[in-house]
């Protein structure tokens, strides 16, 4: 099965948290670590490297935090990927025919999700519940 690493999961996560209390105004790292039982120095890493691209704000303080900044329409999973995983680029050359067709539907798929179907409250692409039951 093709699985996203923890980083991924965490950003997910984290834009999120920070999607649902838009309207309050900042949160803190420790507040989304807390929220969904995340180590919060890999969190922290992930949200410095979001704020590096922009993705969300940092505000400094005692009651500092993070908002979001960019649109998530315009930002796919795929995006959000080569931007967490910098280090570890996702594209590699397979030699097989079938690997490569198999690769670019994957790509062409993780850049058709737009971070707001994942993130945005009401929005969100939902699992079905007899889904969740199978990976339990």
């Amino acid at each position: 099965m093709l699985c996203l690493s923890s980083k991924i999961d965490y950003a997910v996560l984290a834009l999120a948290y920070l999607a649902e209390r838009e309207q309050i105004g900042v949160t803190s790292a420790r507040e989304i670590a807390a929220a969904h039982d995340l180590p919060l120095p890999l969190l922290m890493k992930i949200l410095k490297r979001l704020h590096r691209h922009q993705i969300v704000r940092s505000v400094r303080g005692a009651k500092g935090g993070y908002q979001l900044e960019a649109d998530l329409d315009e930002l796919s999973l795929f995006d959000l990927i080569g931007l967490v995983e910098e280090d570890k680029p996702l594209q590699k050359n397979h030699r097989h025919g079938p690997m490569q067709a198999l690769q670019f539907r994957l790509i062409r798929f993780l850049r058709d999700v737009k971070l707001s179907d994942l993130v945005i409250p009401g929005r969100r692409i939902d699992v079905p519940l007899e889904r969740l039951a199978l990976t339990a």
